[in-house]
């Protein structure tokens, strides 16, 4: 498997102070932005990795969101210490900063198409406190109370649907924030995924395993037996392979059809330690995994191909992020690093 490995590029290297908490890059993948437990947020050129700005403490008991404006002339960011901000990229000044409704404020999400004249919306999540927000900062309709804490946010189905998750289910809502559709599970949730066409929703456990809903019809399904809690879902853009960690191996499930259950997926093993990052290419099928000893691989396993590149950080990987055409990998670590790679 790792005998005709291809060479990978550490292009460059940059530094936050703490373990980092989140990556994203800009829409046009001209920038990239990084946030740490400490509350410190850094915006790099992504070519060079000269800090454009450093925001020392962007939030006060620290920095746990990053979400691009979808123009890529602005960045929201989301703390512990219950507000969000919206930046300025040009100058790095502050555009306006609000009370997100609850503390710990951890999920942020922009509409990847405008909504009606409000433009671009933006979801926050904090506590059981979901709210919209337009691209200016301002609120958009009331705020949306949950009786359990909110474990993820994301625009679906075309960008105009909002998901919601919970510890103990998934609410679809409209744009108004009234609510379409719910998917309840009886295993606590600890993040989601919906696959690019809008059919299937996973959902990764805190009871080591994978709950699977068809949304065309509702039917649910499960995967169980996982060797560690599942909090590493990956789509490839086709739809048909999902990839999920939950311990040292990948499994790669084939969607196909009446969907996973009941199928052998597909393992991916080389990672000595526990899985911490999984992401597919955006347009393309190479998919990237991370785990806490600092390694890094990237496999094709849709072309059977297996691993075809490995790598390795100075500490435990916390996020794995492509850049928007696919060509340049970030990953982040525990100790802070913010590394980003290419392979030859």
């Amino acid at each position: 498997m790792t005998s005709n490995l291809r060479p990978i590029n550490f292009v460059w290297h940059g530094k936050l102070d703490d373990f980092n908490t989140s990556v994203a890059w800009s829409p046009d993948g001209t920038r990239l932005a990084a946030a740490s437990v400490s509350g410190q947020v850094a915006i790099y050129d992504s070519a060079q990795g000269k800090a454009l700005h450093l925001f020392e403490q962007a939030h006060a008991d620290g920095c746990d969101a990053l979400a691009w404006r979808p123009d890529g002339k602005a960045l929201a960011t989301a703390g512990r210490d219950g507000r969000w901000k919206l930046w300025d990229v040009a100058d790095g000044k502050t555009l306006t900063g609000h009370e997100a409704g609850a503390p710990w404020a951890e999920h942020l999400a922009w509409s990847a198409k405008p909504i009606g004249e409000r433009g671009h919306l933006l979801a926050l999540g904090a506590g059981n406190t979901a709210t919209l927000w337009t691209e200016e900062g301002k609120p958009s309709g009331a705020a949306i109370k949950f009786p359990k804490t909110i474990s993820d946010v994301a625009w679906i189905i075309g960008g105009a649907t909002l998901a919601i998750a919970t510890s103990t289910a998934v609410s679809l809502r409209k744009d108004d924030g009234s609510e379409e559709r719910a998917f309840p599970s009886r295993d606590p949730i600890l993040g989601m995924a919906f696959s690019p066409s809008g059919k299937w929703l996973m959902t990764g456990n805190q009871d080591c395993s994978v709950h699977v809903w068809n949304t065309d019809n509702s039917a649910e399904m499960h995967m169980r037996g996982f060797a560690a809690k599942v909090r590493q879902l990956a789509w490839h853009r086709g739809s048909r392979w999902l990839a999920t960690g939950g311990g040292q191996t990948i499994s790669v499930w084939d969607c196909s059809g009446k969907g996973p259950e009941g199928r052998t997926p597909m393992l991916l093993e080389w990672h000595p330690d526990q899985l911490s990052a999984l992401q597919y290419q955006p347009e393309g099928d190479w998919l990237a995994s991370g785990s806490r000893d600092g390694s890094i691989a990237i496999w094709q396993p849709t072309q059977r191909q297996n691993m075809i590149s490995r790598a390795k950080i100075a500490s435990g990987v916390t996020r794995v992020a492509w850049s928007p055409d696919g060509r340049l990998l970030a990953a982040t670590g525990e100790g802070g690093e913010v590394q980003v790679l290419a392979v030859a």
